[in-house]
């Protein structure tokens, strides 16, 4: 089985956590897990069946992907009496195989099926990882979803609900990044429901919502991190933020964010 290096192995996992996010938002969204593993399946037989790219199915794949699987720390063989609780990789590939082959990918039926891509996938990318360098840069979010002051409130409420975001960063000004929450903004929005005044606080721009005198949006100031800082000092700045961002070298935007969620 081919070594990846750990520019591959970053370049897999990064299709592979934009196929599972895909999946979360859209629950019969299978297919483009199952294209990346075909790919990772298609590179880890190079030496066995070539390079040619028209190995078949899945099933072609199988011993070198449960092989590679068992670098991964959340593929414990050893379960004991909580084995029901973590499906083994070798039951779950099956399932996905024996599942995208059926004629049947709609409704439920689907949605069986993009749960256990998605706990396949969880599985490859913890091993994965491991062929990774343990700096931010192999496990920041790139070109992340970033409010802008002109854009109204109401707007960035609707990218937070529409990804599932709970933070998103925001320039205030020249290096000055800040972090608006989804704690935030219900704040600001106050608890009433519905009626003009919760219409005219949702049409402030950000930067209004900033600056107002009586009830401010609250923003938390960004705590940065360099794209080549190891985990470990990336883990302790994550003690005191929720999110980091990583500014761009040059000075403009940023390269990406990070997250506790990006390294479980």
């Amino acid at each position: 089985m081919p070594n990846l290096s750990p520019e591959s192995a970053k370049a897999f996992s990064d299709q592979f956590r934009a196929a599972r996010l895909a999946a979360l938002a859209d629950a019969e969204a299978f297919d483009g897990i199952i294209h990346v593993v075909e790919r990772l399946g298609s590179y880890l037989t190079k030496e066995r069946l070539g390079d040619k790219g028209d190995h078949g199915g899945l099933h072609e794949y199988k011993d070198e992907l449960c092989e590679f699987a068992k670098m991964s720390s959340a593929n414990c063989p050893n379960r004991g009496d909580r084995k029901h609780l973590l499906t083994p990789f070798e039951t779950l590939f099956k399932l996905v195989k024996d599942g995208r082959n059926d004629a049947l990918h709609q409704g439920a039926f689907a949605r069986h099926l993009t749960k256990h891509a998605i706990e396949l996938a969880i599985i490859l990318e913890d091993a994965l990882s491991t062929e990774m360098n343990p700096i931010v840069m192999d496990f920041l979010v790139q070109n992340p979803v970033c409010g802008e002051l002109w854009q109204p409130v109401a707007f960035v409420r609707q990218q937070m609900l529409a990804n599932s975001f709970s933070y998103i960063p925001v320039l205030i000004s020249a290096n000055d990044w800040r972090v608006v929450s989804d704690a935030g903004i219900a704040r600001f929005l106050g608890g009433s429901r519905g009626g003009k005044p919760r219409t005219r606080l949702l049409s402030k721009t950000v930067e209004e919502a900033f600056d107002a005198s009586q009830k401010p949006l609250g923003f938390a100031p960004a705590i940065s991190v360099a794209a080549t800082a190891t985990l470990e000092s990336a883990l302790e700045l994550l003690e005191k933020s929720s999110i980091l961002v990583v500014p761009n070298p040059s000075g403009t935007g940023l390269l990406g964010i990070l997250t506790a969620f990006d390294l479980l």
